[in-house]
């Protein structure tokens, strides 16, 4: 009898060996696998949440996330649409354990550029903060080029017509630390 004991508490260690290894398996895999992910595919898995980022200049911005591309984030703030880049964010809080990963690199949005660029078509009316939380310029983008777009200056609550242009700014991507919608303009990204 006494043996039967002896083989049932070596049989019942083995299976605790046994599911213990198991366990440290699958929690390599899942170490494996959160390493593999980018900031942006958990914010792709917040979608429709509401988060708060905090920003180079050190504000807070809290939003609704609408929007997550390769390289930015939009979504809708108390004060209206805002989209800003990757570059721009120092931290984020909120619902972030999940994560979308896209199957294939078109599949994660377009890009910076292409978002300037469709702000420009749709004569959105904008404020450009820079990276310290400045507000670099006010208006409408004219132009986007590679790593730069133009915006016509001129006040957020009218519309971009020449007598209303003060001026050209050229604004290079990486000093931009958030574009706004104005009052009357972006209600959704």
């Amino acid at each position: 009898m006494r043996w039967n004991d002896l083989f049932a508490d070596l049989e019942a260690q083995l299976e605790f060996g046994q599911w213990e290894a198991v366990e440290q398996d699958a929690a390599e895999m899942t170490r494996g696998m959160w390493a593999e992910l980018s900031l942006m595919d958990r914010l792709r898995g917040a979608l429709g949440q509401q988060i708060r980022v905090v920003l180079l200049d050190g504000r807070v911005q809290s939003l609704v996330l609408r929007s997550v591309g390769p390289t930015w984030v939009g979504g809708i703030a108390e004060s209206g649409a805002v989209l800003f880049s990757r570059d721009a964010i120092l931290g984020v809080e909120g619902p972030l354990q999940r994560a979308t990963v896209p199957s294939r690199p078109l599949q994660a949005g377009p890009s910076l550029a292409s978002i300037y660029r469709a702000l420009g078509r749709r004569r959105e009316v904008l404020q450009v903060l820079g990276r310290h939380g400045e507000i670099v310029a006010e208006g409408t983008i004219d132009r986007v080029g590679k790593d730069h777009f133009d915006v016509a200056m001129h006040a957020r609550d009218e519309f971009r017509r020449a007598t209303s242009v003060r001026g050209m700014r050229v604004i290079p991507f990486e000093a931009v630390l958030l574009v706004r919608a104005s009052p009357m303009g972006l209600n959704e990204l």
